[in-house]
């Protein structure tokens, strides 16, 4: 495991910023959100791995729900879908180093494996959103299934595009990074 320096957390703690910031753009209709929050945890995850991917889900959303909403008995539940969207991307990112490269995807003209674990990711994360809905309204009293079930499909394909164009604009991004010295610089090849 990569030890935590002091260019890797203050990088962790801009991107929960940023994962803080763009939570201000977000918008929502009908149990359907358009956010693009995941940018910071897949930048995370891919350049550091599945704790800092986690971390800086968690931490994000905790913020956001925390100047949002307050502390309420299911915040713990809302931050969770966030923290496991850096976690899949991270593990698969370690397991994957191939295929999930910084190196891979500037290489491949089609990085199919990056957007194929961004897409299960995405789809990972609005089950757990959809499950954390239903506790919350049915916790609350304000269930409508509709609300909860008749959407979830619009919210699983709705976050699948939002998924994609995030990935798209995270590969330039964490170039910029690396171009700037501020990600760990890639080992040399094995012969």
């Amino acid at each position: 495991m990569k030890k935590f320096t002091i260019r890797r957390i203050a990088l962790d703690a801009v991107l929960i910023a940023i994962f803080y910031v763009l939570s201000l753009f977000e918008i929502e209709v009908s149990g359907v959100k358009i956010t693009f929050t995941s940018l910071a945890v897949v930048i995370a995850a891919m350049l550091f791995g599945p704790v800092d991917g986690f971390l800086v889900g968690f931490l994000g959303e905790f913020l956001t729900q925390m100047l949002k909403y307050g502390f309420t008995a299911t915040t713990v539940l809302w931050i969770l879908p966030s923290a496991l969207r850096g976690l899949v991307i991270g593990l698969f990112a370690m397991f994957l180093k191939k295929h999930m490269s910084l190196d891979a995807l500037t290489r491949e003209k089609k990085p199919y494996v990056y957007f194929a674990v961004c897409i299960l990711a995405a789809v990972i994360t609005s089950l757990s959103n959809t499950v954390v809905y239903y506790i919350d309204s049915k916790l609350y009293g304000y269930y409508n299934y509709a609300l909860i079930w008749g959407v979830a499909g619009v919210r699983i394909l709705t976050n699948i595009l939002q998924s994609v164009i995030t990935a798209i604009v995270a590969i330039p991004v964490m170039l910029g990074l690396r171009k700037a010295k501020l990600t760990p610089a890639p080992k040399p090849a094995a012969d």
